[in-house]
């Protein structure tokens, strides 16, 4: 369970910046009326599609740390 707890927090990490860097702006670039919105951490977006995700990795991979 330790091992697969950490390995599910850090491909999750991983998928996250993957999901939030690449994803989220080509579905806003592949709007046919076009997009010019800039993604921020800080903003509702980056709440939902960054932080979120992020927090889930993190407690992941410390719980399977901790776990003895």
């Amino acid at each position: 369970m330790k091992i697969l707890s950490l390995l599910f927090g850090i491909l999750l990490l991983i998928g996250t910046f993957v999901w939030f860097s690449y994803f989220v702006p080509l579905g806003c670039g592949m709007n046919p009326t076009g997009c010019h919105e800039e993604f921020s951490v800080w903003s509702q977006i980056g709440l939902i599609h960054f932080w979120a995700p992020t927090a889930v990795a993190a407690a992941a991979i410390v719980y399977g740390f901790k776990r003895s």
